[in-house]
């Protein structure tokens, strides 16, 4: 996928801003990607170049959560099969 901005011939840019620009649009894409779990974090970390650590401080950055939204049934069932499964392996 390829994305791209047209901008007024006026508008010089040193090449040092672009390549910011560029890299920080690239940036708030993937994480508007992962804020609505299109991708995963293994992945933005790849076609970022970064750590999944890294991708984790951006998340954090960008006011991303790195848990999965659920319902209130969603929570439950969650935190029932972890009960059976602690009681399983004491």
């Amino acid at each position: 996928m390829q994305i791209t901005i047209d901008l007024p011939q006026d508008i010089e840019l040193d090449d040092t801003i672009r390549q910011q620009a560029e890299r920080k649009a690239r940036e708030s894409y993937l994480m508007e990607l992962l804020r609505h779990g299109s991708i995963s974090t293994g992945y933005a970390a790849t076609l970022l170049n970064l750590s999944r650590l890294e991708v984790l401080a951006l998340m954090g950055q960008h006011n991303i959560s790195v848990f999965p939204e659920q319902s209130p049934e969603e929570l439950a069932q969650e935190i029932a099969e972890t009960q059976h499964l602690t009681q399983l392996h004491p």
